[in-house]
């Protein structure tokens, strides 16, 4: 298993690059254990360093992620709440782009169909590209599948059997992409004057200014503002044309970024241009804006692990709600004493009875969770909290929950 260090940028290939954060060493935060995978787990350097050529922050090294996707434990469609999230935009992509149901539709990094199943049922051109064995969760039989990475070359045999897609969708996947110049080239084989992409991902500024730090795992290769892509787009015959911010996304706060051939029907608006202004005066380039970070994050687990220790010194009992991947780097970041959290609770089969990476906790299923009487559970997916207070049975069974992001809170 080879983790090399990384010393050019992904996007503009300058060595000019510092670190800001270490992290010290983390296990794969999508690799959830069995019994048996606990004693030999391995750990690697997770760091975050700038490119102050063109202001993309990236891991410092390049982790072998691949294997993983062979067994890939996460399945989108086990969160309904990001199920309605996928279900809501692709009404707005319809209905604002007046996108045709004989239209050809492809979904980079498509999981288990979570956002392709919400298209009408008129809608029969369905296309995926999903490496991992989550595709074999695909249920609806109009998805047709590339089990495949996505790229220049598989860019081109998606040409030999379809259409260039009306509308190309990649959330949730952008930060996983090892080769960004490669995948950026496959976009720009498949557009012509008329058709769009959408992008969601995180937003740097965001987990900069609100220190947002669990969504920093080795899956997680990028973390990206406005300015590197557009220099990775522009390189590549594509422009920006518009944004959107969220409030929600599959990782926390996003962005949804709206792209589309440089010779287009589309036209950039002035919102891009005022944005990429903003980032420049905000310092998106300069190491001395990112310095505060590692204050802060030190702040936010030392606040976080005395809620936890004062909790379970006053004899509560202490859980974890969700197995997601982002909230091990928070657990391996806390660095609690075994046995105070008892327990994580999991609506996703794959995970349910394993363990999670390098804390070791034991994942059960929601109802196994409420009968251990759990008082206080750390939220680990802490985007979907108004989700969850709504609907979760745990709520309503009288549990409490420990907000960590954006502001760390009991509710």
């Amino acid at each position: 298993m080879k983790n090399s260090p990384l010393n050019v940028c992904r996007i503009c290939k300058s060595r000019k690059l510092e670190k800001y954060l270490d992290l010290g060493k983390h296990p794969f935060s999508n690799s959830f254990l069995t019994r048996n995978q606990v004693k030999g787990e391995k750990k690697f350097s997770l760091a975050v360093v700038l490119c102050k050529k063109c202001g993309l922050s990236q891991l410092s090294i390049i982790p072998n992620t691949k294997f993983i996707f062979s067994e890939y434990d996460y399945l989108s469609s086990s969160s309904s709440a990001l199920s309605n999230h996928y279900k809501n935009l692709v009404k707005k992509l319809i209905k604002q782009y007046k996108i045709k149901s004989f239209e050809n539709i492809l979904d980079i990094g498509c999981n288990d169909g979570i956002l392709l199943k919400h298209f009408p049922k008129r809608f029969k051109k369905l296309i995926g590209f999903e490496p991992s064995d989550a595709s074999k969760y695909i249920k609806d039989r109009r998805i047709k599948l590339f089990r495949n990475f996505f790229g220049d070359a598989t860019s081109k045999r998606y040409l030999k059997k379809f259409n260039k897609p009306k509308l190309i969708t990649i959330t949730n996947v952008l930060a996983q992409i090892p080769n960004l110049e490669d995948f950026v080239r496959g976009l720009k084989n498949l557009l012509n004057e008329n058709n769009l992409i959408v992008i969601e991902f995180p937003y740097l500024l965001d987990m900069i200014n609100s220190s947002i730090f669990d969504v920093i795992y080795h899956e997680h290769l990028s973390y990206f503002s406005l300015t590197p892509l557009d220099y990775l787009f522009k390189k590549n015959g594509i422009q920006m044309i518009n944004y959107e911010k969220l409030t929600f996304g599959a990782s926390g706060p996003a962005i949804r970024l709206y792209l589309a051939n440089n010779i287009s029907i589309y036209k950039q608006t002035k919102k891009i241009k005022k944005t990429l202004i903003h980032e420049k005066k905000w310092g998106i380039k300069k190491i001395k804006r990112y310095k505060n970070f590692k204050n802060q994050v030190n702040l936010r687990i030392n606040k976080l692990r005395n809620i936890i220790n004062t909790k379970h010194k006053q004899g509560f009992k202490l859980g974890c709600y969700t197995a997601s991947s982002k909230g091990n780097t928070l657990l391996n970041c806390l660095k609690i004493k075994k046995d105070v959290i008892s327990l994580v609770s999991e609506n996703n089969k794959k995970k349910i009875g394993k363990f999670t990476p390098g804390t070791h906790i034991k994942i059960v299923n929601d109802q196994k969770f409420i009968k251990e009487k759990i008082q206080y559970a750390l939220l680990l997916s802490w985007n979907y909290k108004n989700f969850f207070m709504k609907r979760s049975n745990y709520i309503k069974n009288g549990g409490k929950f420990i907000v960590p992001f954006p502001k760390t809170h009991i509710t």
